[in-house]
C-alpha cells in the first residue's frame, strides 16, 4: 500500500475532480434540469448585471455589436425560391416596398433590418428576444419586439401546473415540453394578458438540453467584468488624485514654511513681508532654499497602472471574448502569426456569423411567410402554394484580401466546384439581381448607341462603349456576315484556335507518354491521324504496330537495335559505321 506524508492511502482515479480534498470547498452534486439549476431570480439577476455591463463596458459592447453588424448588415433582402415567379416578384415588392419599412408596431425608423440588429444584440445581451406576430385593425401583418423581462411570472402567481400545462418561469409548457402560452406582463410585473404560443417567436441561443429561457451570454464572464470595471475606476480616482500633486517639496521641519509669503497672508498678516521670496514664473512659481537647509523639491513620478495590472486585464478580457466566441484580435489588434493568423481569426469569425444568421433566418422566415399569408388573406397579394418558400441575402463575407478570394472563387468556377450563385452571395449579392441588372445595362446601351447613332447618322461599335481589354470582341449580331471583310478575320481565328487546340492536345499526350502515363496504342494514332488530317497508317507501320505487340516504345527509349523513323515504322540500325 502507498501512503501519503500523513500515512493515508493514495488513490488515484481518471477522474480527480470528483475528489473532496480539505483545501477545496464542498460543493453538492446536483441533478437537475438547467432551469432548476438556473431559477428565474438567477437569470433575472444574470441579465440585469449583463445590461449594465454592455451599456459602460467598451470592449464587450464592441464585440456584440460587431458580431450583429457583421451578421445582419445591409442584406436579408427576401428572395422567393418557388417556381410561381410572378408571384414570387409581386411577393418580393411588397415585403422590400411596404412591409420592410412599416412592419414595426412603433413604425418610424423601425424597419426590419434595423430590428434583426437590436435582436441579434438582445440575444447576447438579454439571452433572448420575443416576437409577438399580429395585425392592425383592417388586418395588415404587423409584430412586436417583447424584451426579455416582460414575460415573467406574474407577481402572485407561484410555478406549477394551471391553465393545461406547468408554468415555469412565464412560460406554460405541456407535457411534451412544448410552449403552450407566455405571461405578458406590465412594467409593474403584473399579468397582462396570455399570449398564444403560434402567435410568438421566442429567439435564444440554445445551449442546454430542455432548456427554455435563453441566458445571456456573458454568463462566465459578469464577475470578471465587473472586477475589470470596478478596479479601472479605482485606478482612474488614483490617478487623478497624483495627477492633482506638481511637485513634492521636501524641509526640515516637515510642515509649510510660516516665513512664506503665500503662508502669511493665510495667517492673517495684512501686509507682505519685504524681499523677493517667491517668483510667478509661466503660471508657476519658483522657490529658492538657503544653501545646506536640507529643503528640496521633486516631481512625482507616476508609474501606474503597471504592466501586471494591464496584463491581468488583458487576460479578463480574453476570457470573457473567448466565451462569447469571437475573436479577441477584432478588439486588441491581430497577435503574432502574420496573415495565417489574421485569416484563422477572421474564419473563426465568418463561423460565429454564420451561426447567428441561422438562428435569425429562423425568425425573417417565419415573420416573412406570416406577412405574405396575411397579405393574400387581405387581397394585397394573388393566391397561391409558396407563400413560405423564403430565404434571405447575407452579407460580403469576411476577408483580408479581397482579390485573393475572388481569385480562388474564379477558379473553383471554372473548375466546376462552384456556380455563379455561390459567387455571387459570398460578395453578399443575389445572382438573378446581378443577371438582371447586367441585362438592363446591356439594353441601356444599345438603345442609347441607337439614339446617338440616328442623331449623328454614324456606326458606333460596340467595343468602344464597353471594352474591357483590346482583345474583346464586337457583338456578333452587329456584324455584317455577307460582308468579306467581317467574314475572314473569323475564319482566321477559328483556324487558329484549332490549331492551337490541337497542339495543346498533342503535347499534353506527349508529356503523358513521357512520364509512363499512358501507353501509346494504335487507336490513339489513328484518331491523331483523322484529327490532323494526315493520311491513314500504311502497312509497314500497322506491321510495326503488331511487331511490337500492340504498344509503341518512346523514342526516347530506342538505342541501337531501332530508331524511329514515323509514327511506329523502325528500321534496322547498322553497327558498321561503313555501311552507313
Amino acid at each position: 500500500m502507498i501512503l501519503d506524508q500523513y500515512g493515508n492511502s493514495v488513490q488515484y482515479k481518471a477522474a480527480r475532480a470528483a475528489q473532496q480534498r480539505g483545501h477545496r470547498p464542498w460543493e453538492p452534486i446536483e441533478k437537475k434540469d438547467i432551469s432548476d439549476l438556473i431559477p428565474e431570480n438567477d437569470r433575472v439577476n444574470l441579465m440585469s448585471q449583463a445590461r449594465r455591463i454592455y451599456l459602460n463596458f467598451g470592449p464587450i459592447k464592441n464585440a456584440i455589436n460587431q458580431r450583429s453588424m457583421y451578421s445582419v448588415g445591409r442584406a436579408f433582402m427576401p428572395e422567393f425560391k418557388g417556381m410561381d415567379f410572378e408571384f414570387g416578384r409581386a411577393a418580393t415588392d411588397f415585403l422590400n416596398d411596404t412591409f420592410y419599412p412599416i412592419g414595426d408596431s412603433r413604425g418610424g425608423m423601425h424597419d426590419f433590418k434595423t430590428n434583426l440588429f437590436t435582436w441579434s444584440s438582445a440575444i447576447d445581451v438579454d439571452g433572448e428576444i420575443f416576437i409577438l406576430l399580429t395585425e392592425t385593425k383592417n388586418g395588415f401583418p404587423i409584430y412586436q419586439g417583447i424584451p426579455s423581462h416582460r414575460i415573467a411570472t406574474p407577481k402572485g402567481m407561484k410555478d406549477g401546473v394551471m391553465r393545461g400545462g406547468e408554468l415555469k418561469d412565464g412560460i406554460i409548457y405541456l407535457p411534451s415540453g412544448t410552449p403552450k402560452e407566455y405571461a405578458f406582463c406590465d412594467k409593474n410585473g403584473m399579468l397582462s394578458e396570455w399570449i398564444p404560443a403560434e402567435n410568438m417567436i421566442h429567439l435564444y441561443d440554445p445551449e442546454w438540453q430542455y432548456q427554455g429561457r435563453g441566458l445571456t451570454a456573458l454568463t462566465h464572464c459578469i464577475n470578471d467584468c465587473r472586477d475589470i470595471i470596478q478596479s479601472t475606476e479605482w485606478e482612474r480616482l488614483a490617478m487623478m488624485q497624483m495627477s492633482s500633486i506638481s511637485l513634492i517639496e521636501y524641509n526640515d521641519t516637515g510642515g509649510s514654511d510660516m516665513d512664506d509669503p503665500r503662508n502669511a497672508l493665510l495667517g492673517g498678516c495684512d501686509t507682505v513681508p519685504k524681499g523677493m521670496v517667491v517668483e510667478s514664473m509661466d503660471g508657476g512659481t519658483v522657490r529658492y532654499f538657503k544653501s545646506n537647509s536640507g529643503g528640496k523639491i521633486e516631481t512625482l513620478v507616476n508609474n501606474r497602472p503597471g504592466n501586471p495590472f494591464l496584463d491581468f486585464h488583458d487576460r479578463l478580457l480574453k476570457s470573457a471574448y473567448a466565451g462569447l466566441n469571437w475573436p479577441y484580435a477584432f478588439y486588441n489588434g491581430h497577435g503574432a502569426g502574420g496573415g495565417t493568423a489574421q485569416r484563422t481569426e477572421i474564419a473563426m469569425a465568418q463561423r460565429a456569423i454564420e451561426d447567428r444568421q441561422d438562428l435569425l433566418f429562423y425568425a425573417a422566415r417565419r415573420i416573412v411567410s406570416y406577412a405574405v399569408a396575411k397579405a393574400q388573406k387581405r387581397g394585397d397579394l394573388p393566391q397561391s402554394t409558396e407563400w413560405y418558400k423564403w430565404e434571405f441575402s447575407t452579407p460580403p463575407k469576411l476577408t483580408i484580401d479581397d482579390g485573393r478570394v475572388m481569385k480562388e472563387l474564379e477558379s473553383a468556377y471554372k473548375l466546376g466546384f462552384k456556380s455563379a450563385s455561390d459567387i455571387t452571395a459570398a460578395m453578399g449579392k443575389k445572382y438573378s439581381d446581378v443577371v438582371r441588372m447586367k441585362a438592363e445595362e446591356a439594353a441601356m446601351r444599345q438603345i442609347i448607341t441607337r439614339e446617338v447613332e440616328e442623331k449623328y447618322g454614324v456606326h458606333i461599335d460596340s467595343r468602344e462603349i464597353a471594352m474591357m481589354t483590346p482583345n474583346d470582341q464586337p457583338d456578333q449580331e452587329l456584324i455584317d456576315i455577307s460582308s468579306d471583310e467581317n467574314q475572314q478575320p473569323d475564319e482566321s481565328a477559328n483556324e487558329r484556335m484549332k490549331f492551337d487546340n490541337l497542339k495543346a492536345k498533342f503535347d499534353a499526350y506527349g508529356v503523358a507518354v513521357r512520364a509512363g502515363a499512358i501507353t501509346p496504342a494504335e487507336v490513339d494514332e489513328d484518331a491523331f491521324r483523322k484529327e490532323a488530317g494526315l493520311p491513314i497508317m500504311s502497312p509497314a507501320v500497322r506491321g510495326a504496330w503488331k511487331e511490337d505487340k500492340g504498344y509503341r516504345r518512346p523514342i526516347t527509349l530506342v538505342q541501337k537495335v531501332a530508331a524511329a523513323t514515323g509514327f511506329g515504322q523502325t528500321k534496322a540500325q547498322p553497327e558498321d559505321p561503313k555501311e552507313k
